[in-house]
């Protein structure tokens, strides 16, 4: 993903989610990308935004943290 950089991982796909929502709705564009295995319950979902944002993103979710941030 070029011109794209992650901020976020979690184990947990609903708290990637949340951190993107969250990002979304500060302006910030951002998608997650799940290699979570729903069989097995392994792997990770990470959130990432734009080169360009990646310092005010990355403040955000310092300052609004979710329970399981990695």
């Amino acid at each position: 993903m070029e011109g794209w950089v992650r901020i976020y991982k979690s184990t947990n796909a609903i708290d990637a989610e949340m951190v993107k929502a969250m990002l979304i709705d500060q302006g910030i564009e951002a998608v997650v990308i799940n290699k979570i295995d729903s069989s097995y319950l392994f792997g990770e979902a990470s959130v990432y935004c734009k080169n360009d944002d990646e310092t005010i993103a990355l403040q955000f979710i310092h300052v609004n943290p979710t329970e399981s941030h990695e």
